[in-house]
């Protein structure tokens, strides 16, 4: 594997770690034992790791490798402030520029979010937030922005933390969070459909403003 795919392989697997609960909040990530987890040398495991902390997803701690960062209400506003507004205009791009395909696969996704099995329990609240993962994301692919979709990504990302962080709240509030959820994406997916930019970013920033109201309005 050359260089660079391994430097992105080493990325996304260390956030998809996180993501998926294999690391929680105050734990340090060390790049000999994630060397050994993804069975890479340190080198691409070192650099994903600078790349995570420029980007604000890691704290860097001397001697002792890079900490994931506790969850201060602060900075819960601040993030899902910014997915607020970058979110609205990867909306607003992907009304512009969304390829009929690209339409057709945020409305598969959808369908996917109707038919996950067991809403409300821990197995079903993880596979939705994996579909709810790709919409959010793919609607910042489909802005054909790089730059949004790199922001997008980071953003959503770090909020994603919270949400695990939260993980026993949110199971308790999935299948009623979910149906809500699932409406405004049809919501925003039409607005997208029928190229109307400013609808379908307004309906974006609403979406976010509400995933932060109904699960963290008490931070």
């Amino acid at each position: 594997m050359k260089k660079k795919n391994l430097d992105d392989f080493a990325y996304e697997s260390i956030i998809k770690l996180i993501l998926e609960n294999h690391f929680k909040p105050g734990d340090f990530l060390l790049e000999t034992k994630l060397a050994a987890t993804l069975e890479i040398s340190r080198t691409p495991v070192r650099q994903a790791l600078s790349q995570l902390v420029a980007e604000g997803f890691l704290d860097k701690k001397r001697k002792k490798g890079c900490l994931i960062p506790s969850p201060t209400p602060q900075d819960a506003r601040h993030v899902f402030y910014a997915r607020e507004h970058i979110e609205g205009l990867t909306a607003a791009s992907s009304a512009r520029y969304a390829a009929d395909k690209d339409i057709e696969y945020l409305y598969d996704l959808i369908e996917k979010e109707k038919n996950v099995a067991n809403p409300g329990t821990q197995e079903g609240t993880m596979e939705y937030l994996s579909i709810n993962e790709s919409f959010h994301l793919g609607i910042a692919r489909f802005s054909r922005n790089k730059y949004l979709e790199q922001y997008c990504r980071h953003s959503f990302w770090r909020s994603h933390t919270y949400i695990i962080f939260f993980e026993s709240d949110y199971i308790g509030l999935a299948s009623g969070e979910q149906r809500i959820g699932q409406k405004q994406h049809v919501e925003i997916v039409k607005a997208i459909e029928n190229r109307n930019e400013e609808k379908a970013g307004n309906l974006m920033r609403q979406h976010v403003q509400t995933t932060f109201e109904k699960l963290f309005v008490r931070v």
